[in-house]
């Protein structure tokens, strides 16, 4: 799909939908996490398909129009993959809040993000709460967004991609 060429209500609508059910799987593999504790990471294999599954509704949003929605998917997807790596999670995992329990209320919000109806664009005041109360929550963790990947990762990321897509 290009860019130049809109995408269609119904194919935004069952993109969400898959993100949706993506987001509910996440959630599931990751289990409860408390704010105040070091918590376990997933094991490998889980670890790599929530990475993949956080990477896949952070493209999916990319294809909606702009609006308040589409920008906190696309900030929340964003920061929720820079920060589910290994080295940033342990690194951090003394930190308040922990950083898996950050991902986790990440993935809280998204799955409400996307059950809304298509046709609004802006936050109702709740949800605009919800938003700043979190980006208020990672603003206290380092940000993981600054860190600047190898051209190497980037291939590798993109060769799996396109292997799983």
């Amino acid at each position: 799909m290009t860019a130049d060429k809109p995408i269609s209500k119904d194919s935004i609508k069952d993109l969400y939908s898959e993100s949706k059910h993506r987001i509910r799987l996440i959630l599931a593999m990751l289990g409860r996490y408390e704010p105040e504790k070091v918590n376990p990471l997933p094991d490998e294999k889980s670890f790599a398909t929530i990475s993949n599954l956080i990477n896949s509704i952070m493209s999916a949003a990319q294809f909606e129009s702009e609006n308040q929605y589409r920008n906190a998917i696309v900030d929340i997807s964003n920061w929720m993959n820079c920060a589910f790596n290994v080295e940033y999670l342990t690194k951090n995992e003394s930190l308040y809040p922990n950083p898996l329990y950050a991902v986790r209320k990440g993935g809280e919000i998204l799955h409400s993000f996307l059950h809304r109806d298509l046709r609004r664009k802006q936050f109702s005041s709740e949800e605009d709460e919800i938003y700043r109360n979190y980006l208020s929550l990672i603003a206290s963790l380092p940000d993981p967004r600054n860190k600047k990947l190898a051209q190497d990762d980037v291939d590798g990321m993109i060769d799996d991609l396109l292997k799983t897509s």
